[in-house]
């Protein structure tokens, strides 16, 4: 018997099997899909159809396999369109860096960077502020929207964590919360249960909406 002639045994199961996938097809439907879906799966099948591969001097690739190398393809395009996150530039300091008070990302240009510095002033507190119209900081740009998925300035961190842009931090103004939103992890740990549990959750501007008017005229 030549090494490129099936045994009796291989024949039967195979014929076992599509004997099975048959029947699959003239069920139809999700049963036929499962069954067909499961017996392409199965590792005594995959032997059986690499064995008989190999007999006739090709290879079998399984539908494991075969989706196996599906998504590392799908892996590395992906990696490889992903956009590239900039670096910080010279000078300025990390995003969400938990040691500053209050960080934000604006633009001298724009009312609600305004308008947001304005809160933070009328609240004594202190803040850090990058001018995105500043050539220097143009690489921030793409990296604040891939940290904080939102499109539009500014961008406010409470210790080190973004909050949104003017709407949620006048929105947390108005909940009483930016005391515990700038508590250091210590002071927040000593502080009431009341004040512990309080949860500031981060809301940025995704919808192009323009934020309401929330300051009083001086």
């Amino acid at each position: 018997m030549s090494d490129a002639t099936p045994t009796p045994i291989t024949k039967r199961a195979l014929g076992r099997v599509f004997a099975i996938l048959n029947r699959a097809d003239e069920l139809g439907g999700e049963v036929r899909d499962f069954v067909q879906e499961k017996v392409l799966r199965d590792e005594r099948y995959i032997a059986m159809r690499k064995r008989l591969a190999a007999m006739r001097g090709k290879t079998y690739e399984s539908k494991v396999e075969g989706d196996s190398k599906v998504a590392v393809a799908q892996a590395q395009a992906a990696a490889v369109a992903a956009p590239v996150v900039a670096p910080l530039a010279k000078g300025a300091k990390a995003l969400g860096d938990p040691s500053i008070k209050a960080q934000i990302y604006g633009r001298k240009s724009c009312a609600w960077t305004g308008r947001a510095i304005t809160v933070l002033e009328k609240n004594k507190i202190d803040h850090d502020f990058v001018d995105m119209d500043e050539p220097e900081y143009d690489p921030l740009q793409l990296r604040l929207i891939n940290e904080t998925k939102q499109h539009t300035v500014p961008y406010i961190y409470l210790r080190g964590h973004f909050i949104g842009g003017f709407n949620a931090l006048a929105e947390v103004e108005r909940l009483g919360q930016l005391e515990v939103a700038l508590m250091t992890p210590e002071e927040r740990a000593a502080a009431p249960a009341h004040l512990r549990n309080v949860v500031i959750t981060a809301r940025p501007n995704t919808d192009e909406v323009v934020p309401a008017e929330t300051i009083a005229p001086e």
